[in-house]
């Protein structure tokens, strides 16, 4: 009898040992699993925001390169890729950025960069008026 409970007890023990071993192995590959969805989450964000960036650098050097007069209308979403995001301009540059990713991009002079302000989904207006690059960006109304 006591024979039968050894054996019990070592087949008991054995599948321990085999369950504790593949939950590692599946906790490990799930876990290689969510890195790898993460880092594909943020390479697509840190893409839509890059595309943001150079739809509107495009916008303003067109402008710049114009005569004076130039007049175009566009659109910014409200969100890209779902998230709320950001655009600023500063000495030379394009800032648009998420929680998770920035894009900074070089453009010509705006010497009234503290005055341009971009409205989200809405119509947006630029407009070269002056020789040395001075651009507005209002609502189109």
């Amino acid at each position: 009898m006591i024979k039968c409970t050894k054996k019990k007890a070592q087949a008991a023990m054995e599948f321990v040992m085999v369950f504790s071993v593949l939950s590692i192995f599946v906790t490990a590959f799930l876990g290689a699993i969510y890195v790898n969805i993460s880092q594909s989450k943020q390479k697509n964000e840190q893409g839509i925001v890059d595309d943001m960036a150079n739809f509107i650098q495009q916008e303003i050097i067109l402008a710049s390169r114009v005569e004076d007069g130039y007049h175009r209308t566009f659109f910014l979403p409200e969100k890209i890729g779902g998230k709320p995001y950001n655009i600023t301009l500063g000495d030379y540059a394009l800032y648009v950025n998420t929680s998770k990713a920035v894009s900074i991009r070089g453009i010509p002079i705006v010497t009234n960069a503290d005055s341009v302000k971009f409205y989200y989904q809405d119509n947006n207006t630029i407009i070269k008026n002056e020789t040395p690059f001075y651009i507005f960006i209002n609502p189109d109304r």
